[in-house]
């Protein structure tokens, strides 16, 4: 009777795919602006070069040796959606950096220039009506404030 060998996982590209999907997830981290951002690229960057070399050690078992590392379909499949995680996170990662910087933008707690914008019934209104105090100085109001929301990026 001839020896049966085991049939066993192909891990490597298991890791491949958890490592491309870690670098993606790496670039929407950038975007929270933690400590140390600057290095959440490069982070991305490293984990999907380890990706590749983890889906390429993994198609090359898969092919290589079928009866031991079953799975050829899905190892190509997935070794697939893989890379297009690792050239969405590389995408991200150099896209990211042309974002230019906001200096220009007030920080929190800081007084807003004034400013006139469009309401939604098409009248101008301006930053200093709204913090204006009210027309009967009878009683006593509360201080008035504006939540301003500026969306990082330029489209």
């Amino acid at each position: 009777m001839p020896e049966m060998s085991k049939n066993r996982r192909n891990w490597a590209v298991w890791a491949g795919f958890l490592l491309a999907l870690g670098a993606v997830l790496c670039n929407l981290v950038f975007f929270v602006n933690l400590p140390g951002g600057r290095a959440i690229a490069g982070l991305s960057m490293l984990l999907s070069a380890v990706a590749l070399i983890f889906l390429g050690l993994g198609l090359k078992r898969a092919f290589e040796q079928p009866p031991v590392y079953r799975g050829k379909i899905l190892s190509s499949m997935l070794s697939f959606v893989s890379l297009l995680l690792v050239g969405a996170a590389v995408f991200a990662s150099f896209s990211a950096r042309t974002i230019p910087t906001s200096a220009g933008a007030p920080q929190t707690g800081q007084k807003a220039p004034d400013f006139t914008l469009i309401d939604t019934d098409g009248q101008p209104v301006s930053l200093g009506q709204l913090l204006a105090p009210a027309a009967s100085e009878s009683e006593v109001m509360p201080t008035k404030s504006v939540l301003l929301i500026f969306y990082r990026g330029y489209w």
